[in-house]
């Protein structure tokens, strides 16, 4: 089945915000490249900055079901954490486009509205699973948003460094590796 042009227009926009970001990309880029008029991307979305929006949240639910999927499986904190860890790797492995775009845009004030912001985020899910770790005494006090981004932080450059050479273990071990690392820095 083909797709439909609103999807060719998101596929577009995502193969180009993350190649050469939002700013760097043009509506005139994203039409060429869906093989359509510019007009077209307008019946959609009201601007690029809208386009950049919608594609965020789509992104964004892909990667927040995931998490909820693996955090699902497992029934103690830190065995959620293990899976959610997994589950971002999968997920830059088996999604990298996206995986970018979604830690590229997560900063960008004129793309993160509020609306966006009210939404569940993958991250939302993370916060109450260390909540309820730290509520059992399982993980130490620390705001679960620095603790997010330490351990996004660890998966993302870990990430990273596989992907350019810099690391040569096998995904495997880089993940347990990894999850290791997390959990030392969160556990009580």
């Amino acid at each position: 089945m083909a797709k439909s042009k609103k999807q060719s227009i998101l596929d577009t926009a995502l193969e180009l915000f993350v190649r050469d970001g939002v700013d760097g990309t043009s509506i005139r880029a994203i039409a060429e490249g869906a093989e359509t008029a510019e007009g077209n991307i307008y019946r959609h979305f009201k601007s690029k900055n809208d386009l950049a929006r919608k594609l965020f949240l789509e992104c964004a639910n892909h990667f927040r079901t995931a998490f909820k999927e693996a955090a699902g499986q497992e029934k103690n904190p830190e065995e959620q954490i293990k899976a959610i860890i997994r589950e971002i790797f999968e997920f830059a492995f088996d999604q990298k486009k996206e995986f970018a775009y979604v830690l590229i845009v997560h900063h960008r004030e004129e793309i993160i509205t509020k609306e966006i912001l009210s939404k569940p985020l993958p991250k939302d899910i993370f916060i109450k699973i260390l909540e309820t770790g730290i509520d059992e005494g399982k993980f130490r006090s620390v705001d679960p948003n620095i603790a997010i981004a330490w351990i996004i932080g660890m998966v993302q450059r870990s990430f990273i460094f596989m992907q350019s050479g810099m690391i040569s273990l096998s995904k495997e071990d880089l993940v347990d590796q990894t999850i290791d690392a997390a959990l030392r820095t969160i556990k009580a």
